[in-house]
């Protein structure tokens, strides 16, 4: 069956709207024919008038945890190392269930692509079968399995621990077997057991992270890396990551390095600033801590990302699991990111990064279209679409808010 959108204006992220509308044709979850003039409709075919209405290309997270949103509301005394034990303490049907209505929620958005860069029990490569395309409704969710960590390194409570060349290039093979698309390394300490664990020393040594990245190499999957300090982004950047995430401090030769080597860059400013927050600390009882972290994170967070911007280095847009993608947009713009360059890093820089036929509307493209009633200008409009095309399936926004009402909460 074809689905035609009809009397739609799309916009190209890299040069704006169309001066007219267009009509839009999808089959098989693919845009098939785009043309001023209207199609021929069969019978059978599922015909939806936009009536002028605007289209980008759907959105794309390219940093979440979809398990793991309740630390973005941690209970009353709890701080993150807390919290993250209690979350990997839920079961596998609870850690599911909260995964698909994370990603009901993030499609409400306009967020058509997620990259889940790690869930308890390696659950994210068995939600990328069941959710989006002809499965669940839901955005396309690009899964790294586990994490590869060394042994008592960052997140190793649900990553997969491994220790030299050989059990590192293991711990790939055994990520794309469980059907992993991206591997992710964590290259670094964290904030999560912060301040048990310095989240600015390097983790993993230099054969060990080459050996996960060859061996990813060989398998036809690209690699991310989790890294803080400008030591252990440089290390991860010279053993041939394909994106760096967080990436609080970055020397400015290694930034001339990424942008050579298109090298991607995915900040989550959002994360860093919430954990960094006077109410996030106040409510975990470490009000002290705010202070510490703003000035160790996040003033240097912001001025790594206004140095990758000027340096061209590709920029996608990631939550992690405690911002928000409105909070993002709005860290960018702030920082100094113009709005539509901020359009193009949600879209087609971001679909790049997470090596998906989508972010831009063109033909042989997935259908992924977020739709508006106006031309998004503001954050808060980018986010707030009336309808999404998620792989060729369109529903109203309306519609999956109810579908949100009735599952219950995230947490």
């Amino acid at each position: 069956m074809r689905t035609h959108l009809l009397d739609v204006q799309l916009v190209h992220p890299s040069r704006g709207p169309d001066e007219q509308s267009s009509h839009v044709t999808i089959e098989g979850g693919v845009i098939t024919r785009i043309d001023r003039q209207r199609p021929a409709i069969a019978d059978g075919d599922d015909v939806i008038d936009l009536e002028g209405r605007v289209a980008t290309p759907g959105l794309v997270n390219a940093h979440d945890h979809l398990y793991s949103h309740a630390l973005r509301d941690p209970l009353p005394g709890w701080g993150l190392p807390e919290m993250r034990e209690w979350l990997d303490a839920r079961d596998v049907p609870t850690t599911l269930s909260t995964m698909i209505t994370a990603a009901l929620d993030e499609l409400t958005q306009g967020i058509t692509t997620v990259r889940d860069l790690g869930a308890r029990h390696g659950l994210n490569t068995h939600l990328a079968r069941i959710v989006g395309g002809q499965g669940l409704i839901g955005p396309t969710v690009v899964a790294a399995g586990r994490p590869v960590v060394m042994t008592g390194g960052h997140v190793h409570g649900f990553g997969r621990e491994a220790d030299g060349p050989w059990d590192c290039r293991r711990a790939v093979r055994e990520q794309v077997k469980a059907g992993a698309k991206v591997i992710k390394i964590m290259g670094s300490g964290g904030l999560s057991h912060y301040p048990a664990e310095d989240f600015g020393l390097p983790q993993f040594t230099e054969e060990e992270l080459a050996a996960i990245v060859a061996e990813a190499r060989s398998a036809g999957v690209p690699t991310c890396a989790h890294v803080f300090g400008a030591d252990a982004v440089a290390r991860v950047v010279a053993a041939g990551v394909d994106s760096v995430e967080h990436g609080v401090r970055i020397h400015d030769d290694t930034l001339e390095e990424m942008a050579r080597r298109d090298v991607a860059y995915v900040p989550t400013l959002a994360n860093m600033r919430r954990i960094a927050s006077n109410s996030f600390n106040e409510a975990a009882g470490i009000p002290d801590r705010a202070a510490v972290l703003t000035e160790g994170v996040v003033t240097p967070h912001a001025e790594t990302f206004a140095r990758a911007v000027e340096a061209g280095v590709k920029i996608g847009l990631g939550t992690d699991s405690t911002g928000t993608y409105l909070e993002e947009i709005e860290a960018m713009v702030e920082i100094g990111l113009p709005f539509d360059r901020v359009l193009v890093a949600a879209t087609t820089d971001g679909a790049a990064i997470c090596r998906q036929p989508a972010g831009t509307l063109a033909l042989g493209q997935r259908a992924d279209l977020a739709i508006y009633d106006e031309m998004p200008a503001t954050a808060q409009q980018l986010v707030s679409p009336s309808t999404i095309c998620a792989a060729g399936r369109t529903l109203t926004v309306g519609s999956l808010q109810q579908m949100l009402g009735d599952a219950g909460p995230s947490h």
